[in-house]
């Protein structure tokens, strides 16, 4: 968790510079506009519906003891991860060439950390349920059929 939140700094002082430096297109910029309010509209639903009984934190090896069915997840596995996606991709957008590195490095760290929390509960005594749950729903990203 250290090693991500350092990485992620790093990674907004570079979009911070490079804006600063650079400046943003104005349709680019209107667009990274929407993708952060959508990041952070996302972020604070999925707030809302973990709210009464909180998530394990990410990186940790806790057994899965809930499945978590409304509210976005009803659509996404893991909406927290879509949510900083989204606002990552408002960086590279905004940013420009150079900040599409950090952006995708993190967005691949966030589906890695995905995929690991899909192995926790793959082996949890809720491996039935979230089957069942899992091919409703997309992992990351909605399911489109």
């Amino acid at each position: 968790m250290r090693k991500l939140s350092a990485c992620s700094t790093a990674a907004f002082l570079l979009f911070v510079v490079l804006i600063s430096f650079f400046g943003v297109d104005f349709g680019k910029g209107i667009a990274a506009i929407a993708l952060f309010l959508a990041s952070g509209l996302l972020f604070w639903w999925t707030i809302r519906a973990t709210k009464a009984r909180p998530p394990a934190i990410a990186h940790t090896n806790n057994v899965p003891t809930m499945i978590y069915a409304d509210g976005p997840y009803a659509y996404v596995r893991h909406p927290f991860y879509l949510a900083y996606s989204l606002g990552w991709l408002a960086t590279a957008l905004a940013g420009g060439p150079i900040q599409w590195i950090p952006a995708i490095l993190l967005i691949a760290w966030y589906y890695k950390t995905a995929h690991e929390e899909e192995e926790h509960f793959a082996s949890s005594d809720l491996a039935a349920e979230y089957a069942r749950y899992r091919d409703k729903t997309g992992l990351i990203l909605p399911r489109v059929l």
